[in-house]
């Protein structure tokens, strides 16, 4: 009979135990990587690119750099809005294109000076890719995608 109370605390104790760490894991592993506000990419001309579930951003600190790139996104919603910042812009020129999942070209963007902060509804068409086209574009970039509510 002692022996059986002392099998039941066991198993108790091991399954906080196991809770316990169950817990912990969970929430380190569920930590989405964010970029703040103000943080651009400190290496130049080395892009991050975040493309989750209807949500995209590209952030780049530029120097002389010409790209042309287009990334599909993740969206699966009408109902998006875009935001582009530049600062420290000293050269070249950018410009951003959404197209839809017809690739009709549904939003256009050109940049060649400071941009505090652009922002624009983009409604009634899924963002199916996003293309960047930069020449001899020294600046920091910073372009998000998100579903809006």
């Amino acid at each position: 009979m002692k022996n059986n109370k002392k099998l039941t605390k066991m198993k108790r104790i091991f399954i906080y135990i196991y809770f316990v760490v169950t817990t912990i894991l969970l929430f380190i592993s569920c930590r989405e990587d964010i970029i703040g506000p103000n943080n651009f990419a400190t290496n130049i001309n080395e892009p991050i690119l975040i493309n989750e579930s209807n949500s995209y951003s590209f952030v780049i600190n530029a120097q002389y750099i010409s790209i042309n790139v287009v990334n599909n996104t993740n969206f699966n919603v009408n109902t998006s809005r875009i935001s582009i910042t530049i600062v420290d812009y000293s050269s070249g020129y950018v410009s951003v294109r959404i197209i839809d999942e017809q690739s009709n070209n549904r939003f256009s963007y050109f940049g060649n000076d400071d941009e505090d902060f652009f922002t624009q509804s983009l409604n009634g068409y899924v963002p199916a890719s996003v293309g960047i086209k930069a020449v001899d574009f020294s600046g920091k970039l910073r372009i998000e995608l998100n579903r809006t509510f």
